[in-house]
């Protein structure tokens, strides 16, 4: 009998651990002047869902989501200046296993994408 109580248990801790794991959800909003809203901490939906009313309230209307994630993790945004000297590029990571990991993934998105000299601005656990 107590052999499967500490089964269930553990299996009990097993469950809890998925089912947390599943409601870690983070998205970025971008709005018209490359303005940035944050969402984390639920599923993936609903924090679009918060990243985009964010950003309206804040921006006005014109606001789309560049990335959002279902898995756990770290978060970077980098920025880089746009190879023609004009405007800025943006990089976003989402749900890696280490800092490092994130920022060095946000950079890479803005070099992929022509940008000049791009540095992490925020980093995150989420």
């Amino acid at each position: 009998m107590k052999r499967s109580t500490l089964l269930l248990f553990i299996s009990l801790g097993f469950v809890t651990l998925a089912l947390h794991k599943a409601d870690a959800g983070s998205a970025v909003a971008i709005g018209p002047n490359n303005q940035l809203a944050t969402a984390y901490g639920g599923p993936v939906e609903r924090e679009k869902r918060r990243a985009l009313n964010e950003a309206r309230r804040k921006y006005g209307a014109d606001v789309r989501i560049i990335a959002a994630s279902d898995r756990t993790g770290y978060g970077a945004i980098a920025v880089a200046r746009h190879p023609n000297g004009y405007g800025w590029i943006i990089g976003v990571s989402l749900g890696n296993r280490s800092a490092t990991e994130a920022d060095t993934l946000a950079i890479q998105h803005c070099l992929r994408a022509g940008g000049v000299n791009p540095q992490v601005k925020w980093g995150f656990s989420g």
